[in-house]
């Protein structure tokens, strides 16, 4: 008799769950997605948290959390998350009526880049697996990751490229004869740099501080462009090369700017779903800094204008006491003849072109 009330009641119990879940499963749900950093450098690690809470009576017997997530942000291996190829990731989870989950991701930044990881599907179902349902959050969570840049030997090889007017040099290295004061004594400082006087005075070894023999500006021209023929996005090596000059350009960026040197940048690429040149005028400031590693992290791999018609349209703008450095894949008459014409305004240029020995 029990039996037969049991097997009686049971497509009506089967029913109303059916009902109920179809008409408030995932109702009452709230997904967020945050992360600890911004904005950080290649290398650095962040956390990623999820947030999920269940403010209806329905339990959910399961939940998957589905994202596309770019593979130069890498996940550290975590119990309930799957990683497919492509970036497509997945957490599995089940919540309690009313009842609040948080889960928290570590991510690697491998490359430079802007990326959105705030896009997330949710699937949940019923407990008998009759219901399913899908929800989906579009959510702008920037995470902005800055070129790191180059080791100082890795800087060495690069210097050794330069051609033309010794430019970088001189807002690199420090003139003997312009001293700027005094500072404490560092570890393979030369012993002729020492301030007696300042020793005595504060018992404790002085150097000299030396300042920079550069008293103007400098403008770094950055070519996109893998060849003067260049139509569609560059391939594997070419990519190399031009990662290879956005770092390099990044840490004379760094060098030049942290000395008090106003440092602007531009270059012939643009940003995602932008059709402009990256123009910043020379400044010096911890903001102009992070202005332009912010560009360079954004910065497609696709010109909008040639290097040569990039030159051309802004040299008039350029103001007269800035030093040029340009950063490119290649050289050519064209290009060669823009040279010519800043020389002939007053700027010093120094050149670097990039080739397939500086990434091997």
């Amino acid at each position: 008799m029990l039996f037969l009330q049991i097997a009686l009641a049971l497509p009506l119990l089967i029913l109303i769950e059916t009902i109920l879940f179809k008409r408030f499963l995932l109702k009452g749900v709230v997904y967020r997605r945050t992360i600890s950093e911004t904005s950080v450098f290649e290398g650095d690690k962040i956390s990623m948290i999820e947030d999920i809470e269940n403010n209806s009576f329905l339990p959910i017997a399961w939940m998957k959390a589905e994202s596309r997530i770019s593979p130069n942000l890498e996940f550290n291996a975590i119990k309930n998350m799957q990683v497919s190829q492509g970036g497509y990731h997945r957490s599995v989870f089940s919540i309690m009526p009313f009842y609040r989950l948080k889960r928290t991701h570590t991510v690697t930044c491998l490359k430079r880049g802007e990326y959105n990881v705030g896009n997330v599907t949710l699937t949940a179902g019923d407990i008998l697996g009759f219901v399913t349902k899908i929800l989906s959050y579009d959510n702008e969570v920037r995470l902005l990751v800055y070129p790191s840049p180059l080791s100082e030997n890795r800087m060495v090889d690069c210097y050794r490229s330069l051609q033309g007017d010794a430019v970088v040099r001189r807002f690199i290295n420090p003139d003997p004869f312009l001293v700027a004061g005094v500072r404490e004594y560092q570890a393979g400082d030369p012993v002729s740099s020492i301030n007696w006087k300042s020793t005595a005075r504060t018992n404790s070894l002085q150097v000299y501080k030396y300042d920079y023999s550069a008293d103007t500006k400098l403008l770094i021209l950055f070519n996109i462009d893998s060849s003067s023929s260049q139509d569609n996005y560059p391939n594997e090596k070419e990519c190399e090369k031009i990662e290879l000059g956005i770092h390099f350009c990044a840490s004379i960026v760094d060098k030049t700017i942290k000395q008090g040197i106003s440092t602007g940048f531009c270059c012939n690429g643009h940003f995602r779903d932008q059709k402009e040149i990256v123009n910043i005028p020379s400044r010096c400031s911890k903001i102009q800094l992070f202005t332009i590693f912010e560009a360079m992290a954004k910065l497609q791999l696709h010109r909008v204008v040639s290097f040569y018609t990039m030159i051309k349209n802004i040299k008039n703008s350029i103001p007269k006491d800035t030093d040029i450095l340009i950063v490119s894949l290649y050289n050519d008459e064209k290009i060669q003849e823009q040279v010519h014409e800043l020389k002939r305004s007053g700027h010093d240029v120094e050149t670097w072109i990039i080739t397939e020995s500086e990434v091997e």
